[in-house]
C-alpha cells in the first residue's frame, strides 16, 4: 500500500509548540504572464521557467540582478536560498513590462515535530482545511506528495463543476474571486492549471501558521490509544523519515490510506439498488432520456468508476507540428468512435483561458475502465503501474487526434507542468474508499433534499450526481456510455451537507475530507471541487474550534462550527434572494437550517406578517424544547397582515418566557428608547428585549438611533430579515451553548 507501511504506537505530550515558516501577508503568485513560473524544488532552490522561445532576459531576485539568460535556456535554478522563505523574481526583457513571480522554498524536513493540526494531502479540501484552521490561529502541518497545491483543480480539472454561480461561497468563492482577479476578466470558473496552483499556493503562503511540506508522503500513523496522534512521513527526494504529531489529524486524500490505517471502516465500491438508491449497483443509463436501460441488475459489486489523466492542450495554429511520439500499447481502435475535435467535450465545454483546453473525453477518450479495480488495495508499485497505463491512455488520445484526425497543431500546453514534461503529476482518482461516518448521505438525501432538514449542515452542493463508466464501452451504437456511467441532472437539486459525513466512527482526533461517508451514487456530486473546498473549510474550522474547547472534532456542537463558518461567508443553506452581502445574512442562514424559513425565496425586505410571526414563534419554542431537528406540525403560512414591532416583541417575549426562566418582564420605570414612555406596556417589552441584548441597533432597519437616543418605532412594520435577526439574537445563547454531541 502506497501511503501506509507502519503503525507507530506512542504517547505524546500536550501540544504547545509552534512550527511556522516565513510567509507574506499578501497574495503571492508563482505563475505569471508569458509562461513564466517559479517552482520550488528543495529547501534551498527554486527553478524559474521561461517560455521555450525568448531572447536574452534578465532575472532579478528581490530587485537584485541574478542572471542574464540567453536564447534557448528554458530554466534557471536559483540556489543557496533559505528554507521556508518566500522570494520574488522579476523577469525583464520578455515584454514591455517586467513579469514578476514569487515562490516559497520547502521548509526544513524535521525528524520530529509537533503541530496542532496535521493535514495529509494538499488537495482542494486539504488546502481549504489548512488555510481555514490557520486563519483561526491553529498551527498546521500540510503534507503533500507533489510540489503542487489544490488537488485536481491544479492538475487539469480546470472547468468548474458547479451549475449556478450564485451558490459559490466560502473558500471556493475566495478562490474563484482570486482567479478572476488574476485574469482581470471572466468569472473565475475556468482557469489554467498553473494559475489554480499559483492561487492555491498564495493562499497557503499567506498564512504564517502553515508549514507546507511538499514532496513528502505519509507512510504511517502514530497512535495514542484509540486516537490518531500524527503521521510518519518520508521525504521523497532524500529518503529522510520523520514524525509529525498533531492533536487533530485530517486525511484529505482521495485514497484515504491514513484513515484506513487508523482503523476507519469503509464501504464497498458500489451498493445495491434500493428504494432510497434507485440508480445504485450495476446499471446502464441513458443520460439524454433519463432511462435505466435493459441489462441493469442493480446488484452491488466491487467495481470502481474509471480514472484518467486530465491533460491540458493548446492549438498552436495552422502549420504548427506538435506531434508526440507514439505511446506504448497505442491502438487507434481505442479512440475510433470519439467525436471529431470540434465536436469533442474539450472543444465545446472544456475551453480555458489563453487558448487552452481541458481534455476529459469519455467514452473513447482518456478514460479507461477496469484496470483500476485493484487500485484501492494495491501496493505502491502496482499503483504506479496503473498510473502509467492511464498516462499512455491520455497520450494515446492526443496521438490519435494528431495522427488520425490530422490535428498536428494540437499539443500539450508547453507552459503547464514544465517540471513534469508538460504532463499533470496527479492521476484523477475519481473515487476510491468511502468511509462510514457519524452521518451518511444516500441518493434520496439529495433527490429529496428539500424534505431533509440537516440542521447540522456545514456546506451546500450544486452539481448532478454522476459516475463515469466502470466497464469499457464496446458498442458505439449503445444508448449508454458504458456500464456504470450516469449523470443524474434531473434527480439532483441543490442540497445541504451534514457535518457527520467527514467525521469517522470511533476514531477520535481524525477527520476525513475526500473519502466522505456516502454511497457511490451520492459521492458522484460530493466529489466536485467546490464541495470539497467547502468541506475542507468546515473541517479546518472544526479542528481549530475543537482545539479551543480542548475536545475532539466529533464532540464539537454543529451550531458553534456553523456560526463561525457564517462569519466566513460560507453557506450552510441557500436562498435565491440572499447572498453574503444581504443584511442579517448570518441570522438568515443559521435559522434557515433549523427550519424557520423553509421556502427557497426568503424575501428579506418584505414585511413579516402576523401569521408568519406566530408560526415562527411556535417553531422557536419547538426547537428550544425538542431540538433543531424537531418537525413542525403545520406548514408556514403564506401572506397575511403586516405585524408591528410591538406585536412582534410581544410574541417573541412570550415565546422565550415559555422555555427560559431568565426571560422575565423588565421592571417599569426605565426606558432606553426616546420614543417610548417609561412604564408603558410597550416599553416593558422593549426593555425585556434590551436586557437580553436585543435592541433596535442590532436588528432593526433605520432609523433606530439619533442624537436624542434609540428609537423603537412601535407601530412600524418589521421586515423578514429584521425578524430573523431578532429571533436569532434570542435563540443564539441556547443554540451556541457548549454541549458535546455525546
Amino acid at each position: 500500500m502506497r501511503a501506509i507501511i507502519a503503525v507507530i504506537m506512542i504517547l505524546i505530550p500536550a501540544i504547545t509548540t509552534s512550527k511556522g515558516v516565513t510567509a507574506t501577508e499578501k497574495p503571492v503568485y508563482s505563475a505569471g504572464d508569458g509562461g513564466v513560473e517559479a517552482i520550488a524544488v528543495s529547501t534551498n532552490a527554486i527553478d524559474i521557467y521561461l517560455p521555450i522561445e525568448h531572447g536574452t532576459v534578465t532575472i532579478l531576485r528581490d530587485g537584485l540582478p541574478l542572471k542574464n539568460v540567453t536564447t534557448g535556456d528554458r530554466k534557471y535554478r536559483d540556489q543557496g536560498l533559505n528554507a521556508g522563505t518566500t522570494y520574488t523574481y522579476t523577469v525583464a526583457g520578455l515584454s514591455e513590462s517586467p513579469i514578476t513571480v514569487s515562490e516559497q522554498t520547502f521548509p526544513m524536513f524535521q525528524p520530529s515535530a509537533v503541530y496542532q493540526v496535521v493535514i495529509v494531502g494538499a488537495t482542494a479540501a486539504g488546502t481549504a482545511a489548512a488555510v481555514s484552521a490557520a486563519r483561526l490561529g491553529a498551527d498546521v502541518a500540510l503534507v503533500e506528495e507533489t510540489n503542487r497545491a489544490g488537488g485536481m483543480a491544479a492538475n487539469g480539472l480546470s472547468s468548474t463543476d458547479i451549475r449556478d454561480i450564485s451558490k459559490s461561497n466560502g473558500f471556493f468563492e475566495e478562490f474563484r474571486s482570486r482567479v478572476a482577479s488574476y485574469y482581470g476578466s471572466g468569472n473565475g470558473l475556468r482557469y489554467e492549471p498553473r494559475i489554480a496552483n499559483a492561487v492555491m499556493k498564495s493562499m497557503i503562503y499567506g498564512e504564517k501558521h502553515i508549514t507546507f511540506f511538499r514532496r513528502t508522503r505519509a507512510t504511517g500513523i502514530i497512535r495514542q490509544g484509540p486516537r490518531t496522534a500524527g503521521v510518519q512521513v518520508t521525504n521523497l527526494d532524500t529518503g529522510e523519515v520523520g514524525e509529525l504529531y498533531g492533536q487533530i489529524v485530517i486525511d484529505a486524500t482521495v485514497e484515504a490510506d491514513v484513515a484506513d490505517a487508523a482503523g476507519v471502516r469503509f464501504r464497498i465500491p458500489r451498493e445495491a439498488r434500493s428504494k432510497k438508491e434507485p440508480h445504485a449497483g450495476y446499471i446502464y443509463y441513458d443520460d439524454t432520456t433519463g432511462e435505466i436501460l435493459p441489462g441493469s441488475t442493480g446488484e452491488a459489486d466491487e467495481r470502481i468508476q474509471s480514472y484518467a489523466y486530465l491533460i491540458t492542450v493548446k492549438d498552436y495554429g495552422e502549420g504548427a507540428d506538435k506531434s508526440i511520439p507514439e505511446p506504448p500499447d497505442y491502438n487507434p481502435e481505442d479512440y475510433r468512435y470519439s467525436p471529431p475535435w470540434k465536436e469533442s467535450w474539450a472543444f465545446t465545454s472544456g475551453r480555458l483561458p489563453n487558448g487552452k483546453f481541458e481534455i476529459n473525453q469519455h467514452p473513447w477518450g482518456t478514460d479507461l475502465s477496469e484496470i483500476n479495480y485493484d487500485y484501492l488495495y494495491a501496493s505502491s508499485e502496482r499503483r504506479a503501474e496503473i498510473d502509467l497505463l492511464y498516462r499512455w491512455r491520455a497520450l494515446g488520445y492526443l496521438y490519435y487526434l494528431q495522427n488520425e484526425l490530422g490535428m498536428k497543431s494540437l499539443g500539450l500546453a508547453d507552459d503547464e507542468y514544465p517540471d513534469n514534461g508538460n504532463f499533470p503529476p496527479t492521476l484523477y482518482v475519481r473515487e476510491a474508499r468511502r468511509m462510514i461516518g457519524l452521518d451518511s448521505m444516500d441518493e434520496s438525501d439529495v433527490t429529496f433534499a428539500r424534505e431533509r432538514s440537516f440542521a447540522d449542515s456545514i456546506a451546500i452542493g450544486d452539481y448532478p450526481m454522476d459516475s463515469h463508466a466502470a466497464e469499457n464501452l464496446t458498442d458505439p451504437n449503445a444508448r449508454h456510455k458504458g456500464e456504470g456511467e450516469f449523470w443524474l441532472a434531473n434527480y439532483t437539486p441543490w442540497y445541504r451537507v451534514p457535518i457527520g459525513i467527514i467525521i469517522p466512527e470511533d476514531t477520535p482526533g481524525l477527520l476525513v475530507l475526500t473519502a466522505v461517508s456516502a454511497t457511490h451514487v451520492t459521492y458522484g456530486t460530493l466529489r466536485m471541487e467546490p464541495v470539497r473546498m467547502s468541506l475542507g473549510q468546515a473541517a479546518g474550522t472544526c479542528a481549530a474550534l475543537a482545539l479551543r474547547y480542548s475536545t475532539y472534532p466529533d464532540r464539537m456542537p454543529a451550531a458553534i462550527i456553523q456560526d463561525r463558518l457564517l462569519t466566513q461567508k460560507a453557506y450552510i443553506t441557500w436562498y435565491e434572494d440572499v447572498d453574503k452581502n444581504t443584511r442579517h445574512f448570518r441570522a438568515i442562514q443559521f435559522l434557515g437550517v433549523r427550519g424557520f424559513f423553509p421556502e427557497e425565496s426568503f424575501r428579506p425586505e418584505d414585511n413579516l406578517t402576523q401569521e408568519e410571526a406566530a408560526w415562527l414563534m411556535d417553531r422557536l419554542v419547538k426547537v428550544e424544547t425538542s431540538g433543531p431537528t424537531a418537525n413542525s406540525e403545520t406548514a408556514p403560512p403564506q401572506g397575511g397582515n403586516p405585524i408591528t414591532r410591538t406585536e412582534f416583541a410581544q410574541l417573541l417575549v412570550d415565546a422565550k418566557r415559555q422555555v427560559d426562566a431568565s426571560w422575565v418582564i423588565a421592571p417599569l420605570g426605565v426606558s432606553h428608547y426616546a420614543d417610548l414612555q417609561a412604564g408603558s406596556p410597550v416599553s416593558a417589552l422593549a426593555e425585556t428585549l434590551y436586557n437580553h441584548r436585543i435592541d433596535t441597533r442590532g436588528w432593526a432597519g433605520p432609523p433606530s438611533e439619533a442624537a436624542t437616543g434609540l428609537f423603537f418605532s412601535p407601530d412600524a412594520p418589521i421586515t423578514r430579515a429584521d425578524a430573523a435577526q431578532a429571533i436569532w439574537l434570542a435563540h443564539r445563547p441556547v443554540a451556541m451553548e457548549y454541549r458535546e454531541r455525546f
